[in-house]
């Protein structure tokens, strides 16, 4: 594990948002949310797709507005089906642990693992990663159980 970490201060949570990892709504499995080249800055999302590998459940968005859609960024959720993320964990009795996919998980660990977070003479990014993780999350004190979870997660 880097003892440093330099890029969670440049890093958004944007940037993880493709190829979510969801449950499936049809038997609980691993699904895919495959959003391919879209952004959720481009005024119209094409052809994204939820896809579960076990059962076979295959849902489309074919084309739709950003603009008229709900995207909720930030929560245990992808933003396009509004899914229950795959990525989840309970640490401690009160707080919920998540990631879109293996490379947020890989970040996360990361930041969290990290003993120096440099922001290197950028600017106080409010929108970073590194700005917006909670607390609990980044205490000395849990590092340990932090870690242990995105280790389990891993596993999954």
């Amino acid at each position: 594990m880097e003892t440093r970490t330099k890029q969670t201060y440049r890093t958004r949570l944007y940037s993880f948002i493709k190829n979510i990892l969801v449950e499936c709504p049809n038997c609980a499995g691993k699904a895919l949310v495959d959003t391919g080249d879209n952004s959720i800055f481009q005024p119209m999302a094409l052809n994204i797709r939820v896809v579960c590998g076990n059962c076979g459940y295959n849902k489309i968005i074919e084309r739709r507005s950003n603009r008229s859609r709900q995207l909720i960024i930030g929560a245990a959720i992808d933003p396009y089906f509004h899914l229950p993320l795959w990525l989840k964990i309970e640490v401690g009795s009160d707080h919920l642990l998540w990631a879109y996919n293996m490379e947020h998980l890989e970040f996360l660990a990361a930041h969290v693992g990290a003993k120096l977070r440099e922001r290197n003479g950028f600017r106080y990014e409010v929108k970073s990663i590194g700005a917006k993780l909670p607390r609990w999350m980044t205490a000395k004190n849990n590092r340990q159980e932090v870690l242990k979870a995105i280790g389990r997660l891993k596993e999954k």
